[in-house]
Protein backbone atom coordinates (compact mmCIF):
# COMPACT_ATOMS: atom_id res chain seq x y z
CA UNK A 1 0.00 0.00 0.00
CA UNK A 2 1.76 3.45 -0.75
CA UNK A 3 2.76 5.72 1.95
CA UNK A 4 0.48 8.16 1.81
CA UNK A 5 -2.87 6.27 1.64
CA UNK A 6 -1.29 5.46 5.00
CA UNK A 7 -0.17 8.93 6.09
CA UNK A 8 -3.14 10.56 4.25
CA UNK A 9 -6.61 8.97 4.15
CA UNK A 10 -7.96 11.20 1.33
CA UNK A 11 -4.68 10.48 -0.67
CA UNK A 12 -6.53 6.91 -1.28
CA UNK A 13 -5.30 6.00 -4.83
CA UNK A 14 -4.89 3.06 -3.68
CA UNK A 15 -7.67 1.89 -1.56
CA UNK A 16 -10.47 0.63 -3.93
CA UNK A 17 -14.17 0.21 -2.83
CA UNK A 18 -16.64 -1.97 -4.47
CA UNK A 19 -19.78 -0.02 -4.57
CA UNK A 20 -23.53 -2.04 -4.60
CA UNK A 21 -26.65 -0.72 -6.21
CA UNK A 22 -30.14 -1.74 -6.76
CA UNK A 23 -32.51 -0.90 -9.63
CA UNK A 24 -35.68 -2.03 -10.55
CA UNK A 25 -36.64 -2.42 -14.33
CA UNK A 26 -40.04 -1.68 -14.86
CA UNK A 27 -41.18 1.62 -13.87
CA UNK A 28 -44.39 1.04 -15.91
CA UNK A 29 -45.87 -1.69 -13.72
CA UNK A 30 -45.82 0.28 -10.47
CA UNK A 31 -47.74 3.34 -9.37
CA UNK A 32 -46.41 7.07 -10.34
CA UNK A 33 -46.21 7.87 -6.38
CA UNK A 34 -43.47 5.21 -5.82
CA UNK A 35 -41.28 4.94 -8.82
CA UNK A 36 -38.50 6.85 -7.58
CA UNK A 37 -38.73 4.88 -4.21
CA UNK A 38 -38.91 1.14 -6.62
CA UNK A 39 -35.97 2.88 -8.51
CA UNK A 40 -34.06 3.96 -5.58
CA UNK A 41 -30.54 5.98 -7.23
CA UNK A 42 -28.42 5.81 -3.74
CA UNK A 43 -25.88 3.68 -2.68
CA UNK A 44 -27.48 1.38 -0.49
CA UNK A 45 -24.12 -0.66 0.11
CA UNK A 46 -20.50 0.30 0.17
CA UNK A 47 -17.54 -1.95 1.17
CA UNK A 48 -14.09 0.29 1.31
CA UNK A 49 -11.03 -2.53 1.83
CA UNK A 50 -7.59 -2.83 0.51
CA UNK A 51 -6.05 -5.84 -1.23
CA UNK A 52 -8.34 -7.90 1.56
CA UNK A 53 -11.73 -7.56 0.39
CA UNK A 54 -14.82 -8.05 2.06
CA UNK A 55 -18.63 -8.45 1.37
CA UNK A 56 -21.24 -6.88 3.12
CA UNK A 57 -24.52 -9.01 2.37
CA UNK A 58 -27.07 -6.54 4.06
CA UNK A 59 -28.51 -5.04 0.78
CA UNK A 60 -32.18 -4.57 1.34
CA UNK A 61 -34.33 -5.96 -1.22
CA UNK A 62 -36.03 -4.29 -3.60
CA UNK A 63 -39.22 -6.60 -4.47
CA UNK A 64 -40.46 -9.34 -2.05
CA UNK A 65 -42.15 -10.59 -5.09
CA UNK A 66 -40.03 -14.26 -6.28
CA UNK A 67 -41.25 -13.98 -9.16
CA UNK A 68 -38.98 -11.02 -10.20
CA UNK A 69 -35.91 -11.95 -12.22
CA UNK A 70 -32.56 -10.62 -10.79
CA UNK A 71 -29.11 -9.83 -12.55
CA UNK A 72 -26.17 -8.42 -11.34
CA UNK A 73 -23.84 -6.81 -13.44
CA UNK A 74 -20.23 -6.33 -12.30
CA UNK A 75 -18.66 -2.67 -13.91
CA UNK A 76 -15.36 -2.15 -14.27
CA UNK A 77 -13.57 1.03 -15.91
CA UNK A 78 -10.46 2.76 -16.11
CA UNK A 79 -7.93 0.34 -14.93
CA UNK A 80 -5.36 2.39 -16.33
CA UNK A 81 -2.87 -0.65 -15.76
CA UNK A 82 0.96 -0.82 -16.48
CA UNK A 83 3.98 -2.96 -15.29
CA UNK A 84 3.91 -0.85 -11.87
CA UNK A 85 0.11 -1.76 -11.27
CA UNK A 86 0.49 -5.16 -10.40
CA UNK A 87 -1.36 -4.99 -7.07
CA UNK A 88 -4.72 -3.55 -9.40
CA UNK A 89 -4.85 -6.51 -11.64
CA UNK A 90 -4.53 -9.08 -8.55
CA UNK A 91 -7.58 -6.92 -6.77
CA UNK A 92 -9.19 -7.42 -9.92
CA UNK A 93 -8.75 -10.68 -10.37
CA UNK A 94 -9.86 -11.52 -6.94
CA UNK A 95 -13.45 -10.62 -7.81
CA UNK A 96 -14.34 -13.54 -10.10
CA UNK A 97 -14.18 -15.29 -6.63
CA UNK A 98 -17.35 -12.97 -5.47
CA UNK A 99 -20.58 -14.91 -5.53
CA UNK A 100 -23.51 -14.26 -7.99
CA UNK A 101 -22.46 -11.95 -10.60
CA UNK A 102 -24.27 -12.70 -13.94
CA UNK A 103 -22.16 -10.09 -16.39
CA UNK A 104 -19.25 -8.03 -16.61
CA UNK A 105 -18.91 -4.61 -18.50
CA UNK A 106 -15.75 -3.17 -18.82
CA UNK A 107 -16.15 1.01 -20.33
CA UNK A 108 -12.58 1.52 -21.21
CA UNK A 109 -9.45 3.22 -20.22
CA UNK A 110 -7.59 0.18 -19.64
CA UNK A 111 -4.07 0.80 -20.51
CA UNK A 112 -1.66 3.27 -18.80
CA UNK A 113 1.06 2.30 -21.44
CA UNK A 114 1.62 -0.62 -23.66
CA UNK A 115 3.12 -3.11 -20.86
CA UNK A 116 -0.15 -3.15 -19.19
CA UNK A 117 -1.40 -5.75 -21.79
CA UNK A 118 0.47 -8.20 -19.71
CA UNK A 119 -1.28 -6.96 -16.78
CA UNK A 120 -4.87 -6.57 -18.24
CA UNK A 121 -4.46 -10.18 -19.04
CA UNK A 122 -3.73 -11.41 -15.68
CA UNK A 123 -6.97 -8.62 -14.28
CA UNK A 124 -8.92 -9.92 -16.36
CA UNK A 125 -8.62 -13.87 -17.28
CA UNK A 126 -10.37 -14.85 -14.41
CA UNK A 127 -13.30 -13.34 -15.12
CA UNK A 128 -13.43 -14.22 -18.83
CA UNK A 129 -15.46 -17.33 -17.35
CA UNK A 130 -18.68 -14.97 -17.31
CA UNK A 131 -20.16 -13.38 -19.77
CA UNK A 132 -19.00 -9.42 -20.96
CA UNK A 133 -19.39 -6.71 -23.28
CA UNK A 134 -16.63 -3.82 -23.42
CA UNK A 135 -16.24 -0.35 -24.99
CA UNK A 136 -12.84 1.27 -25.42
CA UNK A 137 -11.85 4.59 -24.29
CA UNK A 138 -9.10 6.92 -25.60
CA UNK A 139 -6.42 5.18 -23.43
CA UNK A 140 -7.12 1.71 -25.44
CA UNK A 141 -5.55 3.39 -28.36
CA UNK A 142 -3.18 6.03 -27.06
CA UNK A 143 -1.19 5.54 -24.12
CA UNK A 144 -0.95 8.17 -21.48
CA UNK A 145 1.10 11.35 -21.45
CA UNK A 146 2.06 13.61 -18.61
CA UNK A 147 -0.20 16.49 -17.73
CA UNK A 148 -0.61 18.57 -14.23
CA UNK A 149 -4.28 17.96 -12.82
CA UNK A 150 -4.77 21.94 -13.35
CA UNK A 151 -4.13 20.97 -17.35
CA UNK A 152 -7.88 20.47 -16.88
CA UNK A 153 -9.42 23.46 -15.38
CA UNK A 154 -7.53 25.32 -18.58
CA UNK A 155 -8.56 22.96 -21.87
CA UNK A 156 -6.40 23.59 -24.69
CA UNK A 157 -8.30 25.05 -27.29
CA UNK A 158 -5.90 23.82 -29.84
CA UNK A 159 -5.33 19.88 -28.73
CA UNK A 160 -2.45 17.39 -30.35
CA UNK A 161 -4.35 15.05 -32.30
CA UNK A 162 -3.19 12.12 -32.24
CA UNK A 163 -4.08 9.89 -35.08
CA UNK A 164 -1.46 7.30 -35.00
CA UNK A 165 -2.13 4.49 -31.90
CA UNK A 166 0.65 3.04 -30.35
CA UNK A 167 -1.12 0.29 -27.73
CA UNK A 168 -1.83 -2.76 -28.63
CA UNK A 169 -5.39 -2.36 -28.99
CA UNK A 170 -6.41 -5.23 -31.66
CA UNK A 171 -4.42 -7.35 -29.67
CA UNK A 172 -6.85 -6.82 -26.16
CA UNK A 173 -9.97 -6.71 -28.49
CA UNK A 174 -8.57 -10.18 -29.18
CA UNK A 175 -8.15 -11.47 -25.94
CA UNK A 176 -11.77 -10.10 -24.84
CA UNK A 177 -13.64 -11.30 -27.84
CA UNK A 178 -12.01 -14.86 -27.68
CA UNK A 179 -12.80 -15.05 -24.42
CA UNK A 180 -16.38 -14.61 -24.96
CA UNK A 181 -17.41 -11.01 -23.95
CA UNK A 182 -19.41 -8.61 -26.79
CA UNK A 183 -16.95 -5.95 -28.53
CA UNK A 184 -19.62 -3.05 -28.17
CA UNK A 185 -17.43 -0.36 -29.96
CA UNK A 186 -20.22 1.38 -32.04
CA UNK A 187 -21.87 -1.91 -32.32
CA UNK A 188 -25.00 -3.89 -30.99
CA UNK A 189 -25.68 -7.65 -30.13
CA UNK A 190 -28.46 -9.30 -28.28
CA UNK A 191 -27.45 -11.95 -25.60
CA UNK A 192 -29.70 -14.82 -23.83
CA UNK A 193 -28.42 -14.37 -19.95
CA UNK A 194 -29.29 -16.80 -17.17
CA UNK A 195 -31.40 -15.15 -14.14
CA UNK A 196 -30.05 -17.42 -11.46
CA UNK A 197 -32.06 -19.20 -8.95
CA UNK A 198 -31.57 -17.33 -5.83
CA UNK A 199 -33.43 -15.62 -2.64
CA UNK A 200 -36.33 -18.05 -3.50
CA UNK A 201 -36.56 -16.54 -7.45
CA UNK A 202 -36.78 -19.82 -10.11
CA UNK A 203 -33.93 -19.69 -12.83
CA UNK A 204 -34.74 -17.42 -15.82
CA UNK A 205 -33.29 -16.75 -19.56
CA UNK A 206 -33.08 -13.44 -20.18
CA UNK A 207 -33.05 -11.30 -23.47
CA UNK A 208 -30.44 -8.72 -23.46
CA UNK A 209 -30.34 -5.99 -25.83
CA UNK A 210 -26.79 -4.08 -25.95
CA UNK A 211 -25.69 -1.25 -27.85
CA UNK A 212 -22.29 0.62 -27.56
CA UNK A 213 -20.62 3.53 -28.94
CA UNK A 214 -16.30 4.30 -29.30
CA UNK A 215 -15.35 6.74 -27.39
CA UNK A 216 -16.92 10.21 -27.20
CA UNK A 217 -14.07 11.95 -25.79
CA UNK A 218 -12.09 11.83 -28.98
CA UNK A 219 -15.05 11.68 -31.22
CA UNK A 220 -15.14 8.05 -31.93
CA UNK A 221 -18.39 7.76 -31.10
CA UNK A 222 -20.98 7.23 -34.08
CA UNK A 223 -24.61 7.65 -33.90
CA UNK A 224 -25.93 5.38 -32.09
CA UNK A 225 -27.91 2.61 -33.10
CA UNK A 226 -30.16 -0.20 -31.50
CA UNK A 227 -30.81 -4.16 -32.33
CA UNK A 228 -33.93 -5.29 -33.88
CA UNK A 229 -34.82 -7.02 -30.55
CA UNK A 230 -34.16 -3.64 -28.61
CA UNK A 231 -38.16 -3.32 -27.70
CA UNK A 232 -39.18 -6.41 -26.85
CA UNK A 233 -35.78 -7.36 -24.78
CA UNK A 234 -36.37 -7.85 -20.98
CA UNK A 235 -33.65 -5.34 -20.13
CA UNK A 236 -31.39 -2.71 -22.33
CA UNK A 237 -28.52 -1.99 -21.51
CA UNK A 238 -25.95 0.70 -23.29
CA UNK A 239 -21.92 1.06 -23.03
CA UNK A 240 -19.97 3.95 -23.19
CA UNK A 241 -16.58 5.58 -22.38
CA UNK A 242 -17.07 9.10 -21.76
CA UNK A 243 -20.38 10.07 -20.61
CA UNK A 244 -21.16 13.01 -22.91
CA UNK A 245 -24.65 14.39 -23.57
CA UNK A 246 -24.87 13.87 -26.81
CA UNK A 247 -24.54 10.31 -25.91
CA UNK A 248 -27.00 10.16 -23.01
CA UNK A 249 -29.29 11.76 -25.12
CA UNK A 250 -29.62 9.14 -27.84
CA UNK A 251 -29.74 6.48 -25.11
CA UNK A 252 -32.60 8.45 -23.40
CA UNK A 253 -34.30 8.94 -26.35
CA UNK A 254 -34.44 5.57 -27.11
CA UNK A 255 -34.99 4.51 -23.61
CA UNK A 256 -32.29 2.22 -22.38
CA UNK A 257 -33.11 0.76 -19.16
CA UNK A 258 -29.37 1.83 -18.04
CA UNK A 259 -26.27 3.20 -19.76
CA UNK A 260 -22.83 2.45 -17.88
CA UNK A 261 -20.18 4.78 -18.29
CA UNK A 262 -16.56 5.81 -16.82
CA UNK A 263 -14.01 8.23 -18.14
CA UNK A 264 -14.82 11.30 -15.12
CA UNK A 265 -12.89 9.65 -12.39
CA UNK A 266 -15.18 10.33 -10.08
CA UNK A 267 -13.34 13.54 -10.61
CA UNK A 268 -10.30 12.37 -8.82
CA UNK A 269 -9.39 15.44 -6.99
CA UNK A 270 -12.78 16.30 -5.27
CA UNK A 271 -13.07 18.37 -2.02
CA UNK A 272 -14.85 16.98 1.49
CA UNK A 273 -18.73 17.60 0.92
CA UNK A 274 -18.10 19.37 -1.97
CA UNK A 275 -17.23 16.48 -4.42
CA UNK A 276 -15.47 17.09 -8.01
CA UNK A 277 -13.85 20.42 -9.17
CA UNK A 278 -13.77 19.45 -12.70
CA UNK A 279 -14.90 15.89 -14.82
CA UNK A 280 -13.89 16.61 -18.67
CA UNK A 281 -16.90 16.17 -20.02
CA UNK A 282 -19.60 18.44 -20.68
CA UNK A 283 -21.99 17.37 -17.56
CA UNK A 284 -22.50 19.27 -14.67
CA UNK A 285 -20.25 17.97 -11.51
CA UNK A 286 -22.96 16.96 -10.28
CA UNK A 287 -22.93 13.67 -12.81
CA UNK A 288 -19.07 12.87 -11.79
CA UNK A 289 -19.69 9.76 -10.27
CA UNK A 290 -22.65 7.51 -9.49
CA UNK A 291 -25.93 6.62 -10.44
CA UNK A 292 -28.18 9.02 -12.09
CA UNK A 293 -31.31 9.49 -14.14
CA UNK A 294 -30.62 11.22 -17.26
CA UNK A 295 -33.32 13.34 -18.97
CA UNK A 296 -32.89 14.37 -23.00
CA UNK A 297 -32.00 18.08 -22.74
CA UNK A 298 -30.16 18.26 -19.23
CA UNK A 299 -27.64 19.84 -21.01
CA UNK A 300 -28.68 22.18 -23.07
CA UNK A 301 -26.02 22.35 -25.57
CA UNK A 302 -24.16 19.26 -25.78
CA UNK A 303 -21.03 19.41 -27.26
CA UNK A 304 -20.95 17.85 -30.98
CA UNK A 305 -19.08 14.75 -32.16
CA UNK A 306 -15.49 16.67 -33.57
CA UNK A 307 -13.45 13.72 -35.45
CA UNK A 308 -10.30 14.51 -37.26
CA UNK A 309 -11.04 18.00 -37.87
CA UNK A 310 -14.21 17.23 -38.41
CA UNK A 311 -17.47 18.53 -36.53
CA UNK A 312 -20.66 16.43 -37.06
CA UNK A 313 -24.48 18.00 -36.38
CA UNK A 314 -26.02 15.94 -33.17
CA UNK A 315 -28.33 13.27 -34.23
CA UNK A 316 -31.81 13.18 -35.07
CA UNK A 317 -33.42 12.41 -31.27
CA UNK A 318 -37.07 11.84 -32.85
CA UNK A 319 -36.26 9.60 -35.34
CA UNK A 320 -34.11 7.35 -33.05
CA UNK A 321 -36.86 6.97 -30.61
CA UNK A 322 -39.16 6.34 -32.79
CA UNK A 323 -36.56 3.19 -34.70
CA UNK A 324 -36.12 1.79 -30.68
CA UNK A 325 -40.51 1.14 -30.73
CA UNK A 326 -40.76 1.18 -26.82
CA UNK A 327 -44.02 0.41 -25.48
CA UNK A 328 -43.46 -1.26 -22.03
CA UNK A 329 -43.57 2.20 -19.93
CA UNK A 330 -40.80 3.25 -19.53
CA UNK A 331 -40.10 6.92 -19.08
CA UNK A 332 -39.82 9.07 -22.44
CA UNK A 333 -36.59 10.45 -22.72
CA UNK A 334 -35.45 8.86 -19.72
CA UNK A 335 -32.57 6.79 -18.57
CA UNK A 336 -30.58 5.62 -15.93
CA UNK A 337 -26.66 6.41 -16.30
CA UNK A 338 -24.50 4.72 -14.06
CA UNK A 339 -20.52 6.82 -14.59
CA UNK A 340 -18.31 4.57 -12.57
CA UNK A 341 -15.15 6.33 -10.41
CA UNK A 342 -12.52 3.96 -11.96
CA UNK A 343 -10.29 1.75 -10.35
CA UNK A 344 -7.15 3.86 -11.84
CA UNK A 345 -5.13 7.12 -11.77
CA UNK A 346 -2.60 8.40 -15.30
CA UNK A 347 1.11 6.47 -13.69
CA UNK A 348 2.34 10.39 -14.08
CA UNK A 349 -0.37 11.46 -11.07
CA UNK A 350 -1.45 8.63 -9.41
CA UNK A 351 -3.10 10.60 -6.83
CA UNK A 352 -6.64 10.56 -5.40
CA UNK A 353 -7.80 13.13 -3.17
CA UNK A 354 -11.14 12.19 -1.24
CA UNK A 355 -12.30 10.49 -4.45
CA UNK A 356 -11.77 6.24 -3.79
CA UNK A 357 -11.36 3.93 -6.59
CA UNK A 358 -13.87 1.82 -7.22
CA UNK A 359 -15.71 -1.00 -8.84
CA UNK A 360 -19.34 -1.50 -8.83
CA UNK A 361 -22.10 -4.42 -8.57
CA UNK A 362 -25.20 -3.32 -9.79
CA UNK A 363 -28.43 -5.82 -9.06
CA UNK A 364 -31.66 -5.15 -11.50
CA UNK A 365 -34.92 -6.57 -10.39
CA UNK A 366 -37.75 -6.94 -13.32
CA UNK A 367 -40.22 -9.16 -14.29
CA UNK A 368 -40.32 -11.02 -17.82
Amino acid sequence: MAAGAVAYPFLDARLPRLRRYQLGKNPGQVPAATCEDYLPSRVINVESTGKNRRADSSSPSISADNSAWQLRILHLSDLHLWSGSSWLAHWVASLAEFPDIDLVVLTGDNFADASGLEMLYRALNPLLKLPGAFVFGSNDYYSGIPKLPLHYFFPNKKPKLRNVPDLPTEEFRDFLTTGGWRDLNNQVATCTLTSPARQGRSTEKLTVAFSGTDDPHIGRDEPVQVPDTWGKADLRLALTHAPYARVLDQYAACRADLVLAGHTHGGQVCLPKFGALVNNTDLPLSYSGGMHWWQVGTVANPAPRVHKGKTYPLPNLKALASEAEISDGTPDGKTRVHISRGLGTSKFTPVRLACPPEAAIITITGRS
